[in-house]
């Protein structure tokens, strides 16, 4: 399997999980708008006050979703990836697989569900009761240090380890499958 072909598999494997991520995001937000309170600039957080329990279920339901698709996705990549290749897949198509997953989520949440939607259009299932036209939902920059906190930006280093667990777990199941 050459290099283009492996890109190919992951950019795909890569955008289903994105949107899927995505669906679970806004579909949370569209039951409870304060799914993801935590998640919320602090100003923003502070005059919305405590998160409701449906917003404590549905961000439940939310993690417990996201997880599986966690799971799920790389592991239908690296099966698809397997049955493109005559000889053992090894660690680094794994790898790779998972680091482009991972990659393209980050950006996607940055981007699209962060910058977006969140700080440009502001649709009312992300507009929590009694704060709309806070200034704090275009802080821009604070979306960024979330993604990149200091003094270690594990976000960031969370992309190269998503391929390194899928990878290992591959190069793992073909050792003991042969």
């Amino acid at each position: 399997m050459g290099r283009s072909e492996l890109m190919a598999v992951s950019l795909g494997y890569a955008l289903v999980l994105a949107a899927l991520f995505t669906a679970v995001i806004v579909g949370g937000l569209l039951v409870a708008r304060d799914a993801l309170l935590d998640d919320y600039p602090p100003a923003i957080r502070e005059r919305h006050g405590p998160q409701s329990p449906r917003g404590k279920r549905t961000a439940a339901v939310m993690g417990l979703l996201n997880a599986l698709l966690f799971v799920a996705l790389p592991l239908a990549g690296v099966r698809e990836l397997h049955g493109r290749t005559e000889d053992t897949l090894g660690f680094w198509p794994a790898f790779v697989l998972g680091g482009v997953a991972f990659l393209v989520l980050v950006l996607t949440d940055l981007l699209v569900l962060d910058w977006l939607l969140f700080c440009t259009v502001r649709p009312r299932f992300m507009v929590l009761p009694g704060t709309d036209g806070m200034p704090e939902y275009r802080d821009y920059a604070f979306h960024w240090r979330v993604l990149v906190p200091r003094p270690v930006p594990w976000p960031p280093l969370a992309i190269p380890g998503y391929g390194v667990a899928v990878g290992a777990v591959s190069a793992v199941a073909e050792a003991l499958v042969a």
